[in-house]
């Protein structure tokens, strides 16, 4: 699968947009990463207070679980944008081998349906988003630890957002290369699909 920046349709517009929100999605990327440092010297801190001073630091449980949800949604729209998502395309290169222009179109049906969902996930989440932030909703336990919890579903919306983006240029550019038959860099340079 292809980075959005690569899916080149020939519409400036179309592809700077693509260019822009990969760089955007990157940049979010960098932020989980940066992240998954901070949680893991936070856990090594915990680990190093607890075995030589008897002294673990409060709430770690938490904020690391709220970490990782927030990670997840941190990375989840450059790994999509990237071309890196798990997913079964056997098939899918199987047709575009033969009629590149019909697996563009049902590559871009296939981010249509991501689309869909995801954009479930945005409209379902949206109200718990505002509850949690409205009653100022805390996690952990009173008198050791406590954290609000709408930072963590705010990361989550505008994650859940930014992957509803990505799959809704995807399946833009998808469904213009099927339409003009734009073909791959590797078709334009002479060398084979793989």
């Amino acid at each position: 699968m292809a980075a959005t920046e690569d899916l080149r349709t020939g519409l400036r517009l179309v592809d700077a947009s693509a260019r822009m929100l990969d760089r955007v999605t990157a940049l979010m990327s960098a932020v989980g990463t940066l992240a998954i440092l901070a949680v893991m010297l936070l856990i090594s801190v915990d680990v190093i207070g607890r075995f030589f001073f008897g002294r673990p630091i409060a709430g770690v449980p938490e904020m690391v679980a709220m970490s990782i949800l927030a990670i997840v949604f941190l990375q989840i729209a450059n790994t999509l944008s990237r071309g890196k998502l798990t997913r079964s395309d056997a098939f899918l290169g199987f047709v575009r081998s033969r009629r590149p222009r019909l697996g563009d179109a049902l590559d871009a049906l296939m981010h249509a349906a991501g689309a869909f969902l995801v954009y479930v996930l945005v409209t379902a989440f949206h109200p718990l988003f505002l509850r949690s932030y409205g009653r100022n909703e805390m996690v952990g336990t009173v008198g050791q630890f406590m954290a609000p919890i709408w930072p963590v579903h705010l990361i989550v919306l505008v994650g859940s957002a930014m992957l509803l983006a990505v799959f809704l240029m995807r399946t833009l550019c998808l469904a213009i290369r099927a339409w003009k038959g734009v073909p791959d860099e590797a078709s334009r340079s002479g060398e084979g699909a793989p």
